[in-house]
């Protein structure tokens, strides 16, 4: 074990040595061969007895199961369920990579991929704008979604009834002077957004700074993500129009290489997505 994290009074040593047998499981890949309890013990340094008491409180814990051949074990169905949506995120940023790349040469601002986790809004990917004054976002990060294009863009494609369990847990809070603080005025702007396709914030989660978004959606049409650009309100608004057009678009594009079908036979995406850019 390194030394500086023997010195660490915070590190929990027992984690990493379970996250040590775990990764053994891992990097066996698609196949998830049974592996010998004894071929984990050599690759480990620890204890046989720790490692047989790691085993034993995964499987109770349901993570890992006993294959049918002695004492060798493999990863059970809970583990997969619990990693599903990383999984599912990770296709989805490799999917988006191209399309955010182009947007960022064309456009030169910041290009941003979030999803809705909570009420808030969490960027999981942000290619990154190249001029030396840009908006600087990091995957990880989060923001309220009443105030931002990203959470605008989804939040108009989620069903009522969701929307309004998540402004009761969510209170519009005031990030700007122009942030919407009144929920029948938000819930009027989602309408907007319904019917353009594409969400804006003028400057309601920073000042000084605008951003466009649009929906993403999954084969069920069902929205899962979006896509904004984001810069500087001073660039920003000459260049409005020509970003809706390319957002819209390359959501949409997004969504077809995710599913085919989804945004042209599924029954909850609006026309206005899946129409020719005005």
């Amino acid at each position: 074990m390194p030394k500086h994290k023997q010195a660490d009074k915070n590190y929990i040593a027992v984690m990493g040595k379970i996250f040590a047998v775990l990764e053994i499981f891992i990097r066996r890949g698609a196949k998830q061969e049974p592996v010998a309890f004894a071929a984990i013990s050599k690759e480990l340094s620890f204890a046989r007895t720790t490692l047989h008491r790691i085993l034993y409180s995964l499987e109770k814990l349901g993570y890992v199961e006993k294959a049918e051949i002695n004492a060798h074990y493999r990863l059970a169905a809970k583990f997969f369920e619990l990693t599903g949506p990383a999984r599912h995120f990770r296709h989805l940023q490799s999917v988006a990579r191209s399309e955010m790349q182009s947007l960022v040469i064309r456009h030169g601002e910041t290009i941003n991929l979030g999803v809705l986790d909570g009420g808030m809004v969490t960027y999981i990917d942000v290619v990154q704008s190249s001029a030396a004054l840009r908006i600087a976002g990091l995957p990880g990060e989060c923001n309220p979604a009443h105030c931002t294009a990203l959470g605008k863009a989804i939040l108009a494609f989620l069903p009522e009834s969701e929307v309004i369990s998540i402004l009761d847990a969510h209170p519009l809070i005031r990030r700007t002077p122009k942030t919407i603080t009144r929920r029948v005025h938000l819930l009027e702007h989602l309408a907007s957004v319904r019917e353009q396709g594409v969400a804006f914030d003028m400057e309601e989660n920073l000042t000084g700074v605008t951003c466009v978004a649009a929906p993403i959606f999954d084969a069920s049409a069902q929205v899962i993500a979006a896509l904004s650009i984001s810069g500087p309100t001073t660039r920003m608004k000459s260049k409005l129009n020509a970003v809706k057009v390319d957002i819209r678009a390359s959501a949409l594009t997004i969504t077809r290489m995710l599913a085919p079908l989804a945004g042209l036979t599924g029954p909850t995406v609006s026309t206005a997505v899946v129409a020719t850019p005005r």
